[in-house]
């Protein structure tokens, strides 16, 4: 088994191209494990071949998809050092041992397919926790509003990516600072999560054009905000009207180049950097 070299992406983010199993070991000072496993339920996407939709990984595999092992491997790490974790999975399958909760992503009314004769979509995941050390407001368990494109004409670049504004709701239930470890980055949600929250992280994927795409995605993040990845809140002042707050977003040159918006009483669903 190669042993992967770690790649920095930019300041706090780092990639490593290659097996997780082989990076485990190796690694340190990691305070998290985020992650999105494989399901073991061996899952592929299967479009008409007619359809001008249907997307470059129509018919593949998801690799390690036939068990729960390489699950449980990243969870047993993180148990092992009394770590925060989470992982995205299934209801075909039985949920990790010290589990403490499971949250409900709804995906929306535009996802799920499964047994056409049945009639309900799977509309939705689950999600494991399990671990100490998660902090801020006890939310409602089932977490709705955050959508992702479902084809990849529309900027969908994995079958089975999850949105940035989940991954960064659910890493803010982590203290600041926090090390975060995603052992099956994909195309690199968590990483870009992270960046945008301001947590250092760390990812490991096995698909070399994978790789590419989490690249391509935190370069996009550090160019969105000149001079540094995570852009500085400057003013403390927040403008309130209504359920809404939005706080001005400056650059390390002190320019202005964004709101960060989002409802009050800390609500995720709707927060947004909105460029100026």
């Amino acid at each position: 088994m190669t042993t992967p070299k770690a790649e920095q992406l930019a300041p706090g983010i780092t990639l490593y191209q290659g097996d997780c199993l082989a990076m485990l070991p190796l690694l340190s000072g990691v305070g998290a494990v985020v992650t999105d496993p494989p399901y073991g339920i061996e899952y592929s996407t299967h479009s008409r071949a007619d359809d001008p939709r249907a997307a470059t990984w129509n018919g593949q595999f998801i690799a390690g998809d036939g068990d729960t092992r390489l699950r449980e491997v990243a969870i047993d790490w993180a148990k092992a050092r009394r770590l925060p974790w989470l992982a995205f999975g299934s209801w075909k399958q039985p949920k990790p041992s010290g589990s403490r909760g499971v949250l409900i992503w709804d995906k929306g009314p535009g996802f799920g397919m499964g047994d056409l004769s049945f009639p309900w979509k799977a509309s939705w995941e689950e999600i494991y926790v399990g671990g100490p050390s998660w902090v801020g407001n006890r939310d409602e368990g089932v977490l709705k509003g955050h959508i992702v494109h479902s084809h990849e004409s529309r900027g969908r670049c994995h079958p089975n990516q999850k949105p940035d504004s989940l991954l960064r709701y659910l890493i803010r239930k982590l203290p600041a600072g926090t090390v975060i470890l995603d052992p099956f980055a994909g195309s690199g949600t968590t990483l870009v999560a992270a960046a945008l929250e301001g947590y250092p992280a760390i990812g490991a994927e096995i698909d070399p054009k994978y790789c590419d795409v989490i690249r391509r995605r935190i370069d996009e993040v550090y160019q969105q905000t000149p001079g540094t990845l995570f852009a500085e809140v400057k003013s403390p002042r927040l403008h309130r009207r209504g359920r809404i707050e939005a706080q001005t977003v400056r650059a390390e040159g002190g320019e202005v180049v964004g709101l960060q918006v989002r409802t009050r009483f800390g609500t995720p669903a709707f927060g947004a950097a909105v460029p100026l």
